[in-house]
Protein backbone atom coordinates (compact mmCIF):
# COMPACT_ATOMS: atom_id res chain seq x y z
CA UNK A 1 0.00 0.00 0.00
CA UNK A 2 1.30 3.44 -1.01
CA UNK A 3 1.49 5.92 1.82
CA UNK A 4 1.45 9.64 0.97
CA UNK A 5 2.82 12.42 3.13
CA UNK A 6 0.15 14.11 5.25
CA UNK A 7 0.49 17.35 3.26
CA UNK A 8 -0.15 15.60 -0.08
CA UNK A 9 -3.01 13.52 1.33
CA UNK A 10 -4.69 16.63 2.75
CA UNK A 11 -4.30 18.44 -0.57
CA UNK A 12 -5.94 15.58 -2.45
CA UNK A 13 -8.90 15.55 -0.03
CA UNK A 14 -9.33 19.33 -0.44
CA UNK A 15 -9.24 18.99 -4.25
CA UNK A 16 -11.85 16.22 -4.11
CA UNK A 17 -14.11 18.39 -1.94
CA UNK A 18 -13.62 21.28 -4.38
CA UNK A 19 -14.61 19.08 -7.33
CA UNK A 20 -17.70 17.84 -5.50
CA UNK A 21 -18.61 21.39 -4.53
CA UNK A 22 -18.24 22.58 -8.13
CA UNK A 23 -20.44 19.78 -9.48
CA UNK A 24 -23.14 20.36 -6.85
CA UNK A 25 -23.23 24.14 -7.38
CA UNK A 26 -23.60 23.39 -11.11
CA UNK A 27 -26.85 21.60 -10.27
CA UNK A 28 -27.94 24.64 -8.27
CA UNK A 29 -27.21 27.04 -11.11
CA UNK A 30 -29.07 24.75 -13.53
CA UNK A 31 -32.08 24.85 -11.20
CA UNK A 32 -31.85 28.64 -10.96
CA UNK A 33 -31.89 28.80 -14.78
CA UNK A 34 -34.95 26.56 -14.74
CA UNK A 35 -36.67 28.86 -12.23
CA UNK A 36 -36.06 31.91 -14.41
CA UNK A 37 -37.28 30.16 -17.54
CA UNK A 38 -40.44 28.85 -15.85
CA UNK A 39 -41.10 32.30 -14.40
CA UNK A 40 -40.82 33.81 -17.88
CA UNK A 41 -43.23 31.16 -19.18
CA UNK A 42 -45.68 32.16 -16.47
CA UNK A 43 -45.41 35.75 -17.72
CA UNK A 44 -46.39 34.58 -21.21
CA UNK A 45 -49.31 32.56 -19.83
CA UNK A 46 -50.40 35.49 -17.66
CA UNK A 47 -50.42 37.80 -20.67
CA UNK A 48 -52.53 35.32 -22.63
CA UNK A 49 -55.06 34.99 -19.81
CA UNK A 50 -55.15 38.78 -19.25
CA UNK A 51 -56.14 39.23 -22.91
CA UNK A 52 -58.83 36.56 -22.97
CA UNK A 53 -61.40 39.21 -23.96
CA UNK A 54 -59.12 41.44 -26.08
CA UNK A 55 -60.40 41.68 -29.66
CA UNK A 56 -57.91 40.43 -32.22
CA UNK A 57 -55.42 39.23 -29.61
CA UNK A 58 -53.08 36.46 -30.79
CA UNK A 59 -51.84 33.89 -28.29
CA UNK A 60 -48.14 33.55 -27.57
CA UNK A 61 -46.26 30.47 -26.47
CA UNK A 62 -42.81 29.97 -25.01
CA UNK A 63 -40.47 27.24 -26.23
CA UNK A 64 -38.02 25.87 -23.63
CA UNK A 65 -34.49 25.23 -24.82
CA UNK A 66 -31.50 23.49 -23.25
CA UNK A 67 -28.58 25.69 -22.36
CA UNK A 68 -24.82 25.00 -22.51
CA UNK A 69 -23.22 21.59 -21.96
CA UNK A 70 -19.84 20.54 -20.59
CA UNK A 71 -18.15 17.44 -21.96
CA UNK A 72 -16.42 15.17 -19.43
CA UNK A 73 -15.56 12.50 -21.99
CA UNK A 74 -15.41 12.75 -25.75
CA UNK A 75 -16.93 10.13 -27.99
CA UNK A 76 -15.16 7.82 -30.40
CA UNK A 77 -16.17 5.78 -33.42
CA UNK A 78 -14.39 2.62 -32.31
CA UNK A 79 -11.70 0.54 -33.96
CA UNK A 80 -11.41 -2.87 -35.58
CA UNK A 81 -11.33 -4.55 -32.19
CA UNK A 82 -13.18 -2.17 -29.87
CA UNK A 83 -16.59 -0.57 -29.94
CA UNK A 84 -17.43 3.11 -30.08
CA UNK A 85 -17.91 5.32 -27.07
CA UNK A 86 -20.61 7.93 -26.76
CA UNK A 87 -19.66 11.34 -25.37
CA UNK A 88 -20.46 12.12 -21.74
CA UNK A 89 -21.97 15.58 -21.27
CA UNK A 90 -23.67 17.47 -18.47
CA UNK A 91 -26.13 20.29 -19.13
CA UNK A 92 -26.61 23.43 -17.10
CA UNK A 93 -30.33 24.07 -17.14
CA UNK A 94 -32.91 25.59 -19.48
CA UNK A 95 -33.42 28.91 -21.22
CA UNK A 96 -36.01 30.64 -23.38
CA UNK A 97 -35.67 29.26 -26.89
CA UNK A 98 -38.40 31.33 -28.54
CA UNK A 99 -41.67 33.11 -27.81
CA UNK A 100 -43.88 32.45 -30.82
CA UNK A 101 -46.92 34.39 -31.98
CA UNK A 102 -49.78 32.11 -33.04
CA UNK A 103 -51.47 34.02 -35.88
CA UNK A 104 -54.19 31.50 -36.70
CA UNK A 105 -57.60 33.19 -37.29
CA UNK A 106 -59.91 33.15 -34.30
CA UNK A 107 -63.70 33.09 -33.94
CA UNK A 108 -66.22 35.80 -34.82
CA UNK A 109 -67.53 37.98 -31.99
CA UNK A 110 -70.75 39.81 -33.03
CA UNK A 111 -70.98 43.44 -31.89
CA UNK A 112 -73.87 44.77 -33.98
CA UNK A 113 -71.84 47.74 -35.27
CA UNK A 114 -72.16 48.03 -39.06
CA UNK A 115 -68.55 49.13 -39.64
CA UNK A 116 -66.99 46.53 -37.35
CA UNK A 117 -65.33 43.84 -39.41
CA UNK A 118 -63.25 40.70 -39.11
CA UNK A 119 -60.75 39.42 -41.65
CA UNK A 120 -61.55 35.81 -42.49
CA UNK A 121 -58.22 34.28 -43.41
CA UNK A 122 -54.70 35.65 -43.31
CA UNK A 123 -53.98 39.33 -43.62
CA UNK A 124 -54.08 42.67 -41.86
CA UNK A 125 -55.78 46.02 -42.23
CA UNK A 126 -53.39 48.89 -42.95
CA UNK A 127 -53.67 52.00 -40.77
CA UNK A 128 -51.56 55.07 -40.05
CA UNK A 129 -51.40 58.84 -40.16
CA UNK A 130 -53.53 60.58 -42.77
CA UNK A 131 -50.51 62.25 -44.40
CA UNK A 132 -48.54 59.07 -45.21
CA UNK A 133 -47.50 59.04 -48.89
CA UNK A 134 -47.22 55.59 -50.48
CA UNK A 135 -45.21 55.94 -53.69
CA UNK A 136 -44.31 52.28 -53.94
CA UNK A 137 -44.04 48.98 -52.09
CA UNK A 138 -40.98 50.31 -50.26
CA UNK A 139 -43.29 52.71 -48.39
CA UNK A 140 -45.57 50.02 -46.94
CA UNK A 141 -43.52 50.14 -43.76
CA UNK A 142 -44.92 53.62 -43.03
CA UNK A 143 -48.23 51.99 -42.10
CA UNK A 144 -49.11 49.74 -39.18
CA UNK A 145 -50.90 46.40 -39.46
CA UNK A 146 -53.86 45.31 -37.35
CA UNK A 147 -56.45 42.54 -37.14
CA UNK A 148 -58.91 44.66 -35.18
CA UNK A 149 -61.55 46.21 -37.45
CA UNK A 150 -63.34 48.58 -35.06
CA UNK A 151 -63.97 51.23 -37.72
CA UNK A 152 -65.83 54.53 -37.55
CA UNK A 153 -66.07 57.90 -39.33
CA UNK A 154 -64.31 60.83 -37.70
CA UNK A 155 -65.56 64.47 -37.89
CA UNK A 156 -63.33 65.14 -40.93
CA UNK A 157 -64.84 62.33 -42.96
CA UNK A 158 -61.95 59.87 -42.55
CA UNK A 159 -62.52 56.20 -41.77
CA UNK A 160 -60.56 55.48 -38.59
CA UNK A 161 -60.06 52.64 -36.15
CA UNK A 162 -60.77 52.84 -32.44
CA UNK A 163 -57.38 54.43 -31.74
CA UNK A 164 -57.84 57.23 -34.28
CA UNK A 165 -55.54 55.80 -36.96
CA UNK A 166 -56.79 56.29 -40.50
CA UNK A 167 -57.65 53.20 -42.54
CA UNK A 168 -55.91 52.95 -45.92
CA UNK A 169 -57.41 51.45 -49.03
CA UNK A 170 -58.36 52.01 -52.66
CA UNK A 171 -60.73 54.94 -53.13
CA UNK A 172 -63.53 55.51 -55.61
CA UNK A 173 -62.59 58.24 -58.12
CA UNK A 174 -63.87 59.77 -61.34
CA UNK A 175 -63.02 57.35 -64.14
CA UNK A 176 -60.57 59.11 -66.50
CA UNK A 177 -61.43 56.68 -69.29
CA UNK A 178 -65.22 57.02 -69.13
CA UNK A 179 -66.77 57.72 -72.53
CA UNK A 180 -70.49 58.21 -72.99
CA UNK A 181 -70.20 59.80 -76.42
CA UNK A 182 -69.08 56.66 -78.28
CA UNK A 183 -71.34 54.03 -79.74
CA UNK A 184 -70.53 50.50 -78.65
CA UNK A 185 -68.86 48.44 -81.37
CA UNK A 186 -67.47 51.34 -83.40
CA UNK A 187 -63.71 51.52 -84.14
CA UNK A 188 -63.32 54.53 -81.84
CA UNK A 189 -65.14 52.68 -79.05
CA UNK A 190 -62.98 49.57 -79.48
CA UNK A 191 -59.79 51.65 -79.44
CA UNK A 192 -60.86 53.60 -76.34
CA UNK A 193 -61.95 50.40 -74.62
CA UNK A 194 -58.58 48.76 -75.28
CA UNK A 195 -56.74 51.75 -73.80
CA UNK A 196 -58.94 51.71 -70.71
CA UNK A 197 -58.60 47.97 -70.20
CA UNK A 198 -54.81 48.18 -70.52
CA UNK A 199 -54.82 50.61 -67.61
CA UNK A 200 -57.18 48.46 -65.54
CA UNK A 201 -60.27 50.61 -66.15
CA UNK A 202 -63.42 50.47 -68.24
CA UNK A 203 -65.08 53.11 -70.40
CA UNK A 204 -68.60 52.15 -69.32
CA UNK A 205 -68.57 53.31 -65.70
CA UNK A 206 -68.46 56.96 -64.66
CA UNK A 207 -66.59 56.04 -61.47
CA UNK A 208 -63.72 53.64 -60.90
CA UNK A 209 -61.48 52.35 -58.14
CA UNK A 210 -58.01 53.88 -58.00
CA UNK A 211 -55.10 51.60 -57.19
CA UNK A 212 -53.38 54.36 -55.27
CA UNK A 213 -53.14 53.50 -51.57
CA UNK A 214 -54.79 56.42 -49.75
CA UNK A 215 -56.72 57.15 -46.54
CA UNK A 216 -60.37 56.27 -47.08
CA UNK A 217 -62.64 59.28 -46.75
CA UNK A 218 -66.27 60.20 -47.32
CA UNK A 219 -66.74 62.11 -50.63
CA UNK A 220 -67.33 65.85 -50.57
CA UNK A 221 -70.90 67.13 -50.93
CA UNK A 222 -72.03 69.11 -53.97
CA UNK A 223 -73.32 72.65 -53.50
CA UNK A 224 -76.72 73.94 -54.62
CA UNK A 225 -76.79 73.80 -58.44
CA UNK A 226 -76.97 77.15 -60.25
CA UNK A 227 -76.46 78.33 -63.82
CA UNK A 228 -73.32 80.16 -62.70
CA UNK A 229 -71.56 77.05 -61.36
CA UNK A 230 -72.79 74.82 -64.20
CA UNK A 231 -75.27 72.96 -62.08
CA UNK A 232 -78.25 74.05 -64.25
CA UNK A 233 -78.01 73.77 -68.02
CA UNK A 234 -81.02 74.50 -70.24
CA UNK A 235 -83.19 74.45 -67.14
CA UNK A 236 -82.07 70.94 -66.12
CA UNK A 237 -80.21 70.15 -62.92
CA UNK A 238 -76.86 68.48 -63.49
CA UNK A 239 -76.68 67.44 -59.85
CA UNK A 240 -78.51 67.85 -56.57
CA UNK A 241 -77.25 69.51 -53.44
CA UNK A 242 -75.45 66.97 -51.25
CA UNK A 243 -74.59 64.59 -54.08
CA UNK A 244 -71.22 62.87 -53.60
CA UNK A 245 -68.28 64.45 -55.41
CA UNK A 246 -65.51 61.93 -55.96
CA UNK A 247 -61.86 62.81 -56.43
CA UNK A 248 -60.28 62.88 -59.87
CA UNK A 249 -57.67 60.36 -60.97
CA UNK A 250 -55.03 62.95 -61.69
CA UNK A 251 -51.97 63.59 -63.74
CA UNK A 252 -48.81 61.65 -64.27
CA UNK A 253 -46.15 62.38 -61.65
CA UNK A 254 -42.48 61.87 -60.96
CA UNK A 255 -40.98 59.12 -63.11
CA UNK A 256 -43.94 59.21 -65.51
CA UNK A 257 -45.24 55.84 -64.29
CA UNK A 258 -47.90 56.66 -61.71
CA UNK A 259 -51.01 58.77 -61.37
CA UNK A 260 -52.29 60.52 -58.28
CA UNK A 261 -55.80 61.17 -57.04
CA UNK A 262 -56.56 64.90 -57.07
CA UNK A 263 -58.26 65.78 -53.81
CA UNK A 264 -61.08 68.17 -54.67
CA UNK A 265 -61.74 69.08 -51.05
CA UNK A 266 -59.19 71.92 -51.02
CA UNK A 267 -60.93 73.63 -53.97
CA UNK A 268 -57.76 74.81 -55.67
CA UNK A 269 -58.81 73.33 -59.02
CA UNK A 270 -62.00 75.42 -59.26
CA UNK A 271 -62.59 78.75 -60.94
CA UNK A 272 -64.55 81.68 -59.52
CA UNK A 273 -67.80 80.24 -60.83
CA UNK A 274 -67.30 77.04 -58.86
CA UNK A 275 -66.57 74.84 -61.87
CA UNK A 276 -63.40 72.93 -62.72
CA UNK A 277 -60.64 75.11 -64.18
CA UNK A 278 -59.02 72.69 -66.62
CA UNK A 279 -55.90 74.86 -66.86
CA UNK A 280 -55.22 74.20 -63.18
CA UNK A 281 -55.36 70.44 -63.61
CA UNK A 282 -52.09 68.55 -64.22
CA UNK A 283 -51.68 66.81 -67.56
CA UNK A 284 -53.79 63.72 -67.80
CA UNK A 285 -56.31 64.87 -65.19
CA UNK A 286 -58.92 65.57 -67.83
CA UNK A 287 -61.12 68.24 -69.34
CA UNK A 288 -64.80 68.86 -69.94
CA UNK A 289 -64.61 68.07 -73.62
CA UNK A 290 -62.12 65.20 -73.51
CA UNK A 291 -59.67 66.84 -75.92
CA UNK A 292 -55.88 66.83 -75.92
CA UNK A 293 -54.09 65.06 -73.11
CA UNK A 294 -57.06 65.58 -70.82
CA UNK A 295 -59.24 62.56 -70.16
CA UNK A 296 -61.45 63.81 -67.34
CA UNK A 297 -65.14 63.11 -67.90
CA UNK A 298 -66.38 66.23 -65.92
CA UNK A 299 -68.03 68.50 -65.08
CA UNK A 300 -67.61 68.43 -61.29
CA UNK A 301 -70.14 70.18 -59.08
CA UNK A 302 -69.16 73.10 -56.89
CA UNK A 303 -68.29 71.88 -53.40
CA UNK A 304 -70.41 72.74 -50.40
CA UNK A 305 -67.44 72.63 -48.04
CA UNK A 306 -68.47 69.55 -46.08
CA UNK A 307 -68.77 65.84 -46.56
CA UNK A 308 -71.76 63.86 -47.71
CA UNK A 309 -74.23 63.19 -44.92
CA UNK A 310 -74.53 59.42 -44.74
CA UNK A 311 -77.49 57.98 -42.86
CA UNK A 312 -75.74 54.64 -42.46
CA UNK A 313 -72.46 53.03 -43.38
CA UNK A 314 -71.29 49.43 -43.50
CA UNK A 315 -68.55 47.25 -44.93
CA UNK A 316 -69.44 44.33 -47.20
CA UNK A 317 -67.84 40.95 -47.85
CA UNK A 318 -65.55 42.43 -50.53
CA UNK A 319 -64.18 45.08 -48.17
CA UNK A 320 -66.15 47.91 -49.78
CA UNK A 321 -67.23 50.67 -47.40
CA UNK A 322 -70.73 51.59 -48.53
CA UNK A 323 -72.83 54.47 -47.28
CA UNK A 324 -76.46 55.46 -47.80
CA UNK A 325 -77.19 59.13 -48.47
CA UNK A 326 -80.24 61.09 -49.59
CA UNK A 327 -79.06 60.74 -53.18
CA UNK A 328 -78.43 57.00 -53.06
CA UNK A 329 -75.56 54.62 -52.41
CA UNK A 330 -72.06 55.98 -51.94
CA UNK A 331 -69.05 53.66 -52.25
CA UNK A 332 -66.07 55.23 -50.49
CA UNK A 333 -63.63 52.55 -51.61
CA UNK A 334 -62.16 49.20 -50.59
CA UNK A 335 -60.00 48.49 -47.56
CA UNK A 336 -56.48 47.29 -48.35
CA UNK A 337 -55.42 43.89 -47.05
CA UNK A 338 -51.71 43.37 -46.31
CA UNK A 339 -50.07 39.95 -46.20
CA UNK A 340 -46.53 39.13 -45.09
CA UNK A 341 -44.31 36.19 -45.93
CA UNK A 342 -44.22 35.06 -42.29
CA UNK A 343 -47.26 36.25 -40.28
CA UNK A 344 -45.76 34.91 -37.05
CA UNK A 345 -42.69 37.08 -37.65
CA UNK A 346 -44.42 40.45 -37.30
CA UNK A 347 -43.36 42.70 -34.43
CA UNK A 348 -45.76 44.03 -31.79
CA UNK A 349 -45.83 47.83 -31.73
CA UNK A 350 -48.19 48.19 -28.76
CA UNK A 351 -51.91 47.60 -28.57
CA UNK A 352 -53.40 45.82 -31.60
CA UNK A 353 -50.67 47.00 -33.99
CA UNK A 354 -47.84 45.19 -35.72
CA UNK A 355 -45.12 46.09 -38.20
CA UNK A 356 -43.38 43.88 -40.71
CA UNK A 357 -39.81 44.31 -39.50
CA UNK A 358 -36.97 41.78 -39.69
CA UNK A 359 -38.36 38.26 -39.53
CA UNK A 360 -41.66 38.98 -41.25
CA UNK A 361 -40.49 39.15 -44.86
CA UNK A 362 -42.00 41.27 -47.60
CA UNK A 363 -45.47 42.83 -47.59
CA UNK A 364 -47.93 42.26 -50.43
CA UNK A 365 -51.11 44.31 -50.70
CA UNK A 366 -54.46 43.41 -52.24
CA UNK A 367 -58.18 43.99 -51.94
CA UNK A 368 -60.70 41.30 -51.07
CA UNK A 369 -62.32 39.28 -53.83
CA UNK A 370 -59.80 40.09 -56.57
CA UNK A 371 -61.02 43.68 -56.99
CA UNK A 372 -57.47 44.92 -57.71
CA UNK A 373 -56.25 41.80 -59.51
CA UNK A 374 -53.92 42.60 -62.40
CA UNK A 375 -53.37 46.20 -61.25
CA UNK A 376 -50.22 47.97 -60.14
CA UNK A 377 -49.84 50.36 -57.23
CA UNK A 378 -50.63 54.04 -57.99
CA UNK A 379 -52.34 53.18 -61.29
CA UNK A 380 -49.09 52.32 -63.00
CA UNK A 381 -49.34 50.62 -66.37
CA UNK A 382 -46.78 48.97 -68.67
CA UNK A 383 -45.42 51.66 -70.95
CA UNK A 384 -42.87 51.62 -73.77
CA UNK A 385 -42.01 47.98 -73.01
CA UNK A 386 -41.33 48.92 -69.38
CA UNK A 387 -43.20 47.02 -66.71
CA UNK A 388 -43.73 48.50 -63.22
CA UNK A 389 -41.78 46.83 -60.37
CA UNK A 390 -43.16 43.44 -59.39
CA UNK A 391 -43.27 44.57 -55.75
CA UNK A 392 -45.88 47.14 -56.79
CA UNK A 393 -48.20 44.48 -58.25
CA UNK A 394 -51.42 44.14 -56.24
CA UNK A 395 -52.55 40.66 -55.22
CA UNK A 396 -55.95 39.18 -55.99
CA UNK A 397 -56.94 38.68 -52.33
CA UNK A 398 -59.21 35.75 -53.25
CA UNK A 399 -58.25 33.73 -50.19
CA UNK A 400 -59.48 36.43 -47.80
CA UNK A 401 -62.97 37.52 -46.82
CA UNK A 402 -64.52 40.28 -44.73
CA UNK A 403 -67.28 39.59 -42.20
CA UNK A 404 -69.06 42.67 -40.91
CA UNK A 405 -71.02 43.35 -37.75
CA UNK A 406 -68.39 42.02 -35.37
CA UNK A 407 -64.74 41.67 -34.43
CA UNK A 408 -62.26 38.84 -34.24
CA UNK A 409 -62.26 37.36 -30.75
CA UNK A 410 -59.14 36.66 -28.72
CA UNK A 411 -57.45 33.38 -29.59
CA UNK A 412 -56.69 32.63 -25.92
CA UNK A 413 -57.92 29.16 -24.91
CA UNK A 414 -58.42 29.39 -21.15
CA UNK A 415 -58.43 25.61 -20.65
CA UNK A 416 -55.09 25.27 -22.43
CA UNK A 417 -53.58 28.20 -20.54
CA UNK A 418 -54.69 26.83 -17.16
CA UNK A 419 -53.22 23.42 -17.99
CA UNK A 420 -49.96 25.10 -19.00
CA UNK A 421 -50.09 27.09 -15.78
CA UNK A 422 -50.25 23.90 -13.70
CA UNK A 423 -47.38 22.32 -15.63
CA UNK A 424 -45.32 25.49 -15.22
CA UNK A 425 -46.05 25.65 -11.50
CA UNK A 426 -44.96 22.03 -11.00
CA UNK A 427 -41.83 22.60 -13.09
CA UNK A 428 -40.99 25.63 -10.96
CA UNK A 429 -41.63 23.62 -7.81
CA UNK A 430 -39.35 20.78 -9.00
CA UNK A 431 -36.51 23.24 -9.64
CA UNK A 432 -36.85 24.65 -6.13
CA UNK A 433 -36.48 21.10 -4.80
CA UNK A 434 -33.16 20.78 -6.65
CA UNK A 435 -31.94 23.92 -4.92
CA UNK A 436 -33.14 22.68 -1.52
CA UNK A 437 -31.49 19.26 -1.92
CA UNK A 438 -28.28 20.80 -3.25
CA UNK A 439 -28.15 23.18 -0.30
CA UNK A 440 -28.63 20.25 2.12
CA UNK A 441 -25.84 18.26 0.50
CA UNK A 442 -23.51 21.26 0.53
CA UNK A 443 -24.23 21.67 4.21
CA UNK A 444 -23.16 18.08 4.79
CA UNK A 445 -20.02 18.68 2.74
CA UNK A 446 -18.84 21.73 4.68
CA UNK A 447 -19.53 19.93 7.96
CA UNK A 448 -17.28 16.98 7.08
CA UNK A 449 -14.54 16.23 9.61
CA UNK A 450 -10.94 15.85 8.59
Amino acid sequence: MLWLPARLAGGRRRQQRKDVFSRMTGAMYAAIGGLKTHMNNLNVIGNNVANVNTAGYKTQRQIFQETIYTTSRSGSNGTVTTGGVTPSQIGFGAQVGAIDLIMSPSTFNPTGADLDCMIEGDGFLMVGDKDAVINGAEDYGKLMLTRVGDLCQDPNGYICDGQGNVVYGFATVVNPYYRSDLKEGTPDYIKAEAEANAAGFTIKDKYAVSSQLVPLRVPTAAAEPTEKNGGIIDGKNQWERGDPVYDILGGVTGDDTSRTNINLADGKYFNDDGGIDVDKLPDGAGSKDGTGDKTYAGPVPNLEGKYVNLRSMSINENGAIVGTSDSGTVVLGYVAIANVDSPSGVTHMGGPYYQALEGAGDITVSAVGGIMSGRYLNNQVPKDDKVPPMDDALGNGKGVGIRNGGLEASSTDVATEFANMIVTQRGYQANTRIITVTDSMLEELVNMKR
